[in-house]
C-alpha cells in the first residue's frame, strides 16, 4: 500500500489527483509498494523560511526534501500492522512552479510533477552528486 499525504495551500489551484498519481507511479516504477510520504504545496514565504532554517541556505527555493531515514539504513523501527514506513517529507514551492512552467511554456501541473519527481528521488537516496 503506498499511501499519499497531500497538503495544499487552499489558495492554489493544484491537481489534487495528478500529483497522488505521479507519486505512486513514480515509487511502482522504483520497486516501492509500501511505503507512504508527506506532500506539502507551499508559498514562496513557508519554503524559504525551512530552506533557511533547516538547511541553512538563503531565499526561497523549488522544491526540499526532507528524508526520514538515510539511504541504506536499517528500518527496524516497529510499525503497527498495516502501516507503511514513512520515507519523508516533500515541500514545493507552487509560485516557483507557477514561474519556471510560465518560462518553459509548461502546464503548472507538470513542473510540479517535476518537482514532485525530484523530491522522491532524493528521498530514495538520490543526490545531485
Amino acid at each position: 500500500m503506498i499511501t499519499i499525504n497531500l497538503s495544499v495551500g487552499s489558495r492554489y489551484p493544484v491537481n489534487r489527483k495528478k500529483l497522488r498519481l505521479a507519486a505512486e507511479s513514480f515509487l511502482r516504477s522504483h520497486q516501492i509498494d509500501h511505503a507512504q510520504v508527506d506532500i506539502s504545496v507551499v508559498g514562496t514565504r513557508k519554503i524559504k523560511e525551512l530552506n533557511e532554517s533547516k538547511l541553512r541556505h538563503q531565499g526561497a527555493t523549488d522544491v526540499l526534501s526532507f528524508p526520514q531515514h538515510h539511504k541504506n539504513e536499517l528500518h527496524d523501527f516497529p510499525l503497527p500492522e498495516g502501516i507503511p514506513p514513512h520515507l519523508g517529507d516533500i515541500v514545493i514551492s507552487f509560485p516557483e512552479a507557477v514561474s519556471t512552467a510560465k518560462r518553459y511554456g509548461k502546464m503548472v501541473d507538470d513542473q510540479l510533477c517535476f518537482y514532485l519527481e525530484h523530491g522522491l528521488l532524493h528521498l530514495l537516496g538520490y543526490h545531485h552528486e
